[in-house]
């Protein structure tokens, strides 16, 4: 064996699936497992270049430095379009990127998500926020996407080609609305490192300054500001650019919680079909946008990995909710088996609504 197939088969293995940035047990596992098997390496590829690029912040502490790192794998990405990889990684993504007909413009994507994390920008609104989450995860969902047969054919007629674009900017709102999520989850997290969580203007309607809120007192005020962030997120599809009129007693998360807790201790009032019309109100408050006309046309234009990447953040809300948005000092997470089993019933409902 050569050297050279030596050095191909190490980065298949490293690089895989799955691979470091799709370990078992994790979202990201879930959503390349639940693809089809040919897609498979080339979608954990992919989740590995965003891995590679977001822990640039978390591993280098000189921003200087950080910003070198980040400028050779913007390099490295004008190399890899012009056919001369150097990384392992981007060795490995050369031929998807061929076959898939990937653009290149999305990669930059992921590292302008990147550069934003280094110079601490700050977003002056919630939509200005939303756009640039479109624009960083938004666009690793593209490619996913992509990489699943979602693309534009310029051979295509007119209808399927408006079908496949209208796929792909559902794979960017959902990367965007995804990543909402993962901003409450983390919120503690991302405060103490000195990370933005809340834009300008809903600061100012606080009365508080980022540094105030990254306080230890300010942390403890999270659960009251991120509710309605997460009651505009189960009120909207990420379809969707004005929210649906929201779905949820607008009560605090405490009388929801109670509310919940009472409903589980009635199993026989849960028995309700999903795709009936007249679904239960604890029902379609629990669930949220999931049980609804308007998500199932979401997940009818979602790829495999992607339908389960928003079903494992839907239920990432409800947990959130249910714990009264505690993540001043923790990271709420989902089981493993929980995972596996909500991935499943995605991809079959997924599949039932194509259909």
């Amino acid at each position: 064996m050569t050297n050279t197939t030596q050095g191909d088969s190490a980065a298949s293995l490293a690089w895989g699936f799955p691979n470091r940035a799709t370990p078992a047990g994790s979202s990201a596992y879930y959503a390349v497992r639940m693809s089809p098997a040919p897609q498979r390496n080339a979608l954990a590829a992919l989740f590995a270049l965003r891995a590679e690029l977001q822990a640039i912040p978390e591993r280098v502490s000189d921003p200087g430095i950080a910003r070198i790192k980040l400028d050779w794998w913007r390099n490295e990405i004008d190399r890899l379009f012009a056919g001369e990889p150097r990384h392992p990684l981007s060795e490995i993504l050369a031929p998807v990127v061929t076959e898939h007909h990937l653009p290149q413009p999305a990669f930059i994507d992921l590292i302008e998500g990147v550069e934003r994390i280094l110079r601490a920008h700050r977003h002056l609104n919630q939509e200005a926020q939303r756009q640039s989450d479109e624009q960083d995860l938004g666009a690793l969902f593209e490619l996913l996407a992509r990489c699943e047969g979602a693309d534009v054919d310029v051979d295509a007629d007119a209808d399927a080609d408006a079908d496949n674009q209208g796929q792909l900017i559902t794979a960017r709102r959902t990367g965007g609305w995804c990543a909402q999520v993962r901003r409450i989850r983390d919120a503690g997290l991302l405060l103490r490192s000195g990370r933005e969580v809340l834009p300008a203007d809903q600061l100012t309607a606080a009365r508080l300054s980022h540094g105030q809120l990254a306080s230890t007192e300010g942390r403890q005020r999270l659960p009251a500001l991120l509710q309605p962030i997460a009651e505009q997120l189960r009120a909207a599809t990420p379809d969707q650019v004005v929210p649906m009129p929201i779905c949820i007693p607008k009560a605090g998360w405490k009388q929801k919680q109670e509310q919940e807790q009472e409903q589980e201790q009635k199993p026989e009032l849960q028995q309700t079909q999903p795709s009936q019309a007249s679904a239960s109100p604890q029902r379609s408050q629990r669930f949220g946008p999931l049980l609804n006309p308007k998500t199932d046309r979401t997940l009818a234009r979602l790829t495999p990995a992607l339908r389960v990447q928003l079903r494992l953040h839907q239920d990432l809300l409800n947990v959130l909710e249910r714990s009264g948005f505690n993540v001043a000092d923790q990271r709420i997470s989902l089981t493993p088996l929980r995972k596996f089993w909500l991935a499943w019933r995605a991809t079959t409902r997924g599949s039932a609504v194509q259909k």
